[in-house]
């Protein structure tokens, strides 16, 4: 049973000059790949033993799965790595441009800020205390510090 999956191999075909990548003999090997499923169904397991038989047979299955996964991703990272560095050598220095823009945007929209902060008419507010709290004076001061506003208590 396991002998038949451990020989299968997917073997691919990439010429980066073209463009072409692909599974070389892919109906031949999609052929050897039902044979295998129809060779191997799904048991029904009734005793410890079939368990056993079941589990190796699943593990090797396992291990071929992941080997095709393994190709898939090592052939594609090969076949697209150029692309992608290139890609990024290009994206680096757009983005640094527009990180850049977004600086002298937000420096400007600082600078603004304060220079109305700075030019607009302090608002007046009077509050009326019965009782001596600090907490609440200080507060209060605090508050007309941040806006710009003048505090008159009585």
């Amino acid at each position: 049973m396991s002998e038949k999956v451990e020989a299968f191999e997917l073997e691919t075909i990439s010429d980066k000059t073209t463009g072409v990548l692909a599974i070389k003999d892919f109906e031949a090997t999609l052929e050897t790949a039902k044979r295998i499923v129809a060779e191997n169904p799904v048991p029904v397991i009734d005793n410890d033993e079939a368990k056993k038989e079941a589990k190796a047979f699943r593990a090797t299955i396992n291990k071929v799965v992941k080997a095709i996964d393994r190709r898939r991703i090592d052939t594609i990272a090969d076949y697209t790595q150029d692309f992608a560095d290139k890609c990024n050598q290009i994206k680096a220095l757009l983005d640094d441009l527009q990180k850049g823009y977004g600086k002298a945007i937000t420096d400007y929209e600082d600078s603004q800020k304060a220079v109305v902060a700075d030019t607009a008419p302090a608002k007046k507010y009077t509050a009326t205390i019965k009782f001596t709290d600090e907490k609440l004076i200080k507060k209060l001061t605090d508050f007309c510090l941040k806006n710009n506003c003048e505090l008159t208590i009585k």
